[in-house]
Formats: structure tokens, C-alpha cells, sequence
């Protein structure tokens, strides 16, 4: 999942686009990793870390975090700051309205001179008088111009959940994203012979990262329930090696549609550490998936964790599966933090 943000501040300083985040017991929290945003709304709205030869990314990793908005200060009529003309969240429960509380830009604590892991901090809020919505676990965050669409009812807009799938369509599911894996295996690297661990209970929809699967219902286009799946699961190679078999599929019930999500990765495993099998393999595997309400349609996007076997690194993000388009992502952990 690449980084890169649609975000953008306008001329009169609002914020438009996506943000991915986590909603917490006093508010939620939206991250964006665009360093190319990061530097823009330092230069607008906090022009003096440029004012020396050391640069934005050097003065920013020495103050640690700085905030672009006057919370818990006293605002000056001259003081310009981030703007939301409308802000919206998006949750498994379904879509609210808040309001922009605090912009943080953090510094990266990598030793090197540079910005990877300079991140942007969103902090929004229910609006005053819109009670408590649960907004706990993640999210989807969107600013809107004041025009880009009709002006949503206050609170809470609840959706409702799709059916969960029964154990036998969860077991059928986990086993034709199994083949598909093996097939797509099979093809990439001929003469490879993958044998799975059949003794090996795959678990659902839990905190396991291997021998283990996050099998989700969401809502698709139309109306339409299809099933997200996220697969680790072991193979054995001429009985020495153990590699892992990984995945994200979306699948209908029947089994007469599908989509790959992302690309099928193959890990191996060497001393008890995971990396990248053959010399062009990718070193990653997806988890923590979960339906999250658009904002603007019926449909739900898929928010999930992207982990980097070799340098630990996690991307948080959120996938429109009609179009395999990555809404919104942010490096989390592992990233000089």
C-alpha cells in the first residue's frame, strides 16, 4: 500500500481528501505519511522551521512535535491554521460528523537526515452537542468542501451490519482462497511443490498473524454482501522447508465471483524470522481487516494492517474493493518513531 495521500489544502487553507486513522475513548486520531503534504503545511502555516540551513526535516525531528492549531492556547485574530468546511469519520458502525480539534506534525527520530517517518496527526472531535458516538477502533476519515456534497443529518448515521457468515461458508471461504494461493503459486514458481500443514487449525478472526485467517462480510455496490479473507497459512516444502502461503481475496457466496485484493506473497521462514521467498518476493502480509462505512455511498471500505516481515514496519490502510483503490494509509510503527 503506497503512502501517498489524496489530502490537499486549499488556498483559503481547508483540507479536502482521506485520511486513515483509530477512534479512542476521548477522540479520533487520523495519520497521514505524505511527506509531500507534511512539508506543505509547514510551509504555510509554520514557515520558521525553514528559516535555517538545516532544513524543515532536521528542525522537525528536534522539536519533536509541533502543533498547527491554537488548542489550549489563546487565539489571535492573526493566527492562521488548518481548516474543515465538513469533516466526516467512517467506522464499522457507520458515519458521523465531527469537527477538527488539533493538527500535529510529528518529527521523524531517524538518526539520518531525511523525512520518512514524519508523520501528520489529525485529531477530530463530535461536534459540541451531537452526544457520544461510538467511535472506538478504526476509521476513515474525510474532509469535504463546503459544495462537494449535501450537508449529512447531525450524529451518528448507522448502517446496518451485514450478516456474518455461517461456519461452513467461513471454512469454504478460507479453503478456495487456500487453492486460489497454491494455484498462483504453482504458476509463479514452477516446480515448487507446496504441501499444507492439514493437522494446522487455521483461526478466524483473531490477534494470530500465522495459521490464521480475518474473514469479513461487507457491502459491495448494488447492495451486494461479498466476503473479504485475509489468509497466513503454512506449506511445506519436500518436508524441510515451512514457507507461508499470504493473501487478501474478496469472494460472493456462491464462489462463482472473486478479486484479488493484493497480489499473493509467498514468506519464508529461516530461524524462526519471516522474509520474502526468492529474490523478488515481497516481505509482507495483511490482518486486522474490518468493513468501514463510506461516508458518500452505501458501499464499506476495508481498513487493515500491512506488516513488513523484514524491517517491522506497519502500514495502516483502507482499500475501496469495487476498484482495488487505496483510499487512504499511514506507516504506524517501525518507521524511526
Amino acid at each position: 500500500m503506497p503512502v501517498a495521500s489524496d489530502v490537499r489544502l486549499d488556498p483559503a487553507g481547508y483540507l479536502a481528501g482521506s485520511l486513515v486513522g483509530e477512534g479512542t475513548s476521548r477522540a479520533v486520531h487520523l495519520l497521514s505519511s505524505d511527506t509531500v503534504l507534511i512539508e506543505a503545511l509547514a510551509r504555510r502555516f509554520r514557515p520558521d522551521l525553514f528559516r535555517d540551513e538545516f532544513g524543515v526535516w532536521h528542525n522537525l525531528r528536534r522539536a519533536g512535535t509541533v502543533s498547527l492549531t491554537a488548542r489550549g492556547r489563546r487565539r489571535t485574530g492573526d493566527r492562521q491554521e488548518p481548516r474543515a468546511a465538513l469533516a466526516m469519520v467512517g467506522s464499522p458502525l457507520g458515519h458521523t460528523r465531527v469537527a477538527l480539534s488539533e493538527v500535529l506534525l510529528r518529527g521523524s527520530q531517524c538518526i539520518e537526515r531525511g523525512a520518512r517517518g514524519a508523520r501528520l496527526e489529525l485529531i477530530v472531535e463530535t461536534e459540541p452537542g451531537e452526544g457520544d458516538p461510538p467511535l472506538r477502533g478504526p476509521v476513515l476519515g474525510s474532509f469535504l468542501s463546503a459544495g462537494e456534497t449535501e450537508r449529512p443529518s447531525r450524529g451518528l448515521v448507522r448502517r446496518d451490519p451485514p450478516p456474518e457468515p455461517s461456519p461452513r461458508l467461513v471454512s469454504s471461504l478460507v479453503e478456495r482462497t487456500g487453492t486460489h494461493l497454491d494455484s498462483t503459486f504453482a504458476a509463479r514458481f514452477p516446480g515448487l511443490q507446496l504441501r499444507p500443514l492439514h493437522s494446522r487449525r487455521i483461526e478466524i478472526n483473531t490477534l494470530a498473524d500465522i495459521d490464521a485467517a480475518d474473514v469479513i462480510p461487507f457491502r459491495a455496490d448494488g447492495g451486494r454482501i461479498r466476503y473479504a479473507v485475509s489468509l497466513r497459512q503454512r506449506r511445506v516444502v519436500g518436508g524441510l522447508d515451512t514457507l507461508v502461503a499470504t493473501g487478501v481475496m474478496a469472494w460472493d457466496s456462491a464462489g462463482t465471483w472473486h478479486q484479488e485484493i493484493f497480489h499473493p506473497t509467498l514468506l519464508s521462514s529461516t530461524g524462526g524470522r519471516l522474509d520474502a521467498y526468492g529474490p523478488v518476493g515481497r516481505p509482507v502480509y495483511w490482518r486486522r481487516l474490518q468493513p468501514i462505512s463510506d461516508v458518500a455511498y452505501s458501499r464499506d471500505n476495508i481498513w487493515m494492517e500491512q506488516v513488513n516481515v523484514r524491517d517491522g514496519r506497519v502500514v495502516w490502510g483502507i482499500i475501496q474493493p469495487g476498484g482495488n483503490v487505496v483510499v487512504a494509509a499511514a506507516e504506524v510503527e517501525g518507521v524511526c518513531g
